[in-house]
C-alpha cells in the first residue's frame, strides 16, 4: 500500500483504521446488506487498484466530530451529538437532530447536516487517486416517520461539501431498530454538491485534501408542515480503493 493513509499517526494507531474505540449498540450484526450503491461517473485515475484505505468510527466522541449545516427553501436547524443507546455502557453512537420548517407553496424546505471526523483526511497527491468507494453504516430512526433521514457518505474539499442526494444514491433510514446499509462502487461523479448536480469532487492524483464524513438530509415538500426527525448512526465505515 503506497503511503500511510490519512497522515496523522493517531489515525493509524488502530491497524490502518481511523477509530480506536469500541461500540456495538444492542449488538447489531456487521453491515452486510442494505441499500444498493454505485452509479456512473468518472473516478480519479486509471489502472488497477493499489490497495485500500479505511476510515471507521463506532464511538463518535463529540471532540472528534464537527458539523456543518446547509439549508434550502424555508430551511430549519440541525446538529449532532454523542449519546449512549438506552444508557448502555459501550453502546455509543451519534445522534442527528433535524427540524425542518414548514414549506410555502413555492418550494420545498430542506436541511442537510454534514458531519466530518476531525483530523481525518485523504490526500490524493500522496495517498493516490481514488478509484471507487464503498460505504456502510448502521442506522436507526428515533423520532419521526416516513423515510426518516436520508443518509450518505460525505466529503469536504476546497471548502465545498459533496455527497449523494435522495434519488441519487442517498438511502432512507426509516427503521426503528438498528439496520445496516451498504453502498458499493461509488465513483467521483456520483458525488455532488446539493446545490449543483455538475459540481463534483476531484478524486484524481492531483486533487487536494479530502475531509471524510457523512450527511443526514430531511425535507418538507412545498406546502408541507414543519417536521422533526431524530436519527442515529453507528459502525460508520468508508473504504477507498486506489
Amino acid at each position: 500500500m503506497r503511503g500511510i493513509l490519512f497522515r496523522l499517526a493517531v489515525l493509524l494507531a488502530c491497524v490502518v483504521a481511523m477509530s480506536c474505540g469500541g461500540s456495538d449498540p444492542t449488538s447489531p450484526d456487521p453491515p452486510t446488506g442494505g441499500s444498493p450503491g454505485g452509479g456512473s461517473g468518472g473516478g480519479g485515475g486509471g489502472g488497477g487498484s493499489r490497495g485500500t484505505a479505511v476510515a471507521t468510527e463506532n464511538v463518535f466522541d463529540d471532540s472528534q466530530w464537527e458539523a456543518e449545516v446547509q439549508t434550502f427553501g424555508a430551511g430549519g436547524t440541525g446538529g449532532g451529538s454523542h449519546v449512549r443507546f438506552n444508557g448502555q455502557e459501550g453502546a455509543d453512537y451519534r445522534r442527528i437532530n433535524i427540524s425542518v420548517n414548514g414549506a410555502g407553496s413555492g418550494s420545498a424546505s430542506q436541511v442537510a447536516v454534514f458531519s466530518f471526523k476531525r483530523g481525518t483526511g485523504y490526500f490524493p497527491t500522496s495517498d493516490g487517486a481514488i478509484l471507487t468507494i464503498d460505504y456502510s453504516e448502521d442506522s436507526i430512526l428515533l423520532t419521526g416517520s416516513g423515510n426518516g433521514q436520508y443518509s450518505a457518505p460525505a466529503f469536504r474539499q476546497n471548502g465545498k461539501l459533496y455527497t449523494l442526494i435522495p434519488g441519487g444514491g442517498a438511502f432512507p433510514t426509516p427503521d426503528r431498530v438498528w439496520t445496516p446499509h451498504t453502498l458499493t462502487g461509488l465513483r467521483q461523479n456520483d458525488f455532488r454538491t446539493i446545490a449543483s448536480p455538475s459540481d463534483h469532487p476531484d478524486f484524481s492524483a492531483t486533487g487536494s485534501r479530502i475531509d471524510v464524513g457523512f450527511v443526514r438530509i430531511a425535507s418538507v415538500p412545498a406546502g408541507g408542515g414543519a417536521d422533526n426527525l431524530v436519527g442515529g448512526i453507528d459502525n460508520w465505515r468508508i473504504t477507498f480503493y486506489r
